[in-house]
């Protein structure tokens, strides 16, 4: 852990230790994704604890990781551990050829994962702005209300028109012309299956 940290304080500034100030090596200084990448693998490698490595291989090189500023700023919002678990096969192995010795495997796998973490971040909060959008452009009616109960689906889900029959105290015509108005906006579209449709506010 002392060579760690050691490794981590040049990487992080350039500097071999806390007493030099001058002359920093930029060629030793790490992208924080890196930084991150490696520590996750090297805490697990090193094992500490007795109990809860992983736990804390995980929540340190997010740490790390947010010495970034650009992911700072959105530190409560992303979550790698999440894009693990959807590849678990695939973390054990790379971690697993990291303790062989070739990291390069897992740091790929890292990064994708952190890729595709901030990627879902950025889904959502596009997501939202578009939401935010089409609820001015509806204004009131059985339209927006139409739309309030599809806002809370996740895209790409399928949905039937029996959903709004049940829901609306609205004329067959009406529903018919305001899921044209849906489909005009781009928000939804038919589906396989009569009256199917499927939710795409952002897709």
């Amino acid at each position: 852990m002392r060579a760690y940290f050691s490794w981590l304080y040049t990487s992080v500034t350039g500097y071999t230790n806390p007493y030099e100030t001058t002359n920093a090596n930029l060629d030793k200084k790490l992208h924080p994704l890196i930084i991150s990448g490696i520590t996750h693998h090297v805490i697990g490698y090193i094992h500490p604890f007795p109990d809860g490595n992983g736990r804390t291989a995980r929540a340190f090189s997010t740490l790390v990781g947010l010495i970034h500023s650009d992911l700072a700023t959105i530190k409560d919002t992303f979550c790698v551990e999440e894009f693990f678990d959807k590849r678990i096969d695939d973390y054990y192995d790379t971690l697993m050829s990291a303790t062989q010795g070739n990291l390069k495997p897992f740091i790929v796998f890292y990064l994708e994962c952190v890729n595709a973490s901030l990627t879902k971040v950025l889904k959502e909060l596009q997501r939202y702005d578009r939401i935010k959008h089409i609820r001015e452009l509806l204004g009131k009616g059985h339209a927006k209300t139409m739309f309030e109960l599809i806002s809370r689906m996740d895209d790409g889900e399928i949905f039937h028109r029996q959903l709004f029959d049940d829901t609306l105290d609205a004329s067959s015509s009406s529903i018919a012309k305001n899921i044209t108005k849906l489909k005009d906006l781009g928000v939804i579209k038919p589906g396989i299956g009569r009256g199917e449709y499927s939710v795409c506010i952002v897709d």
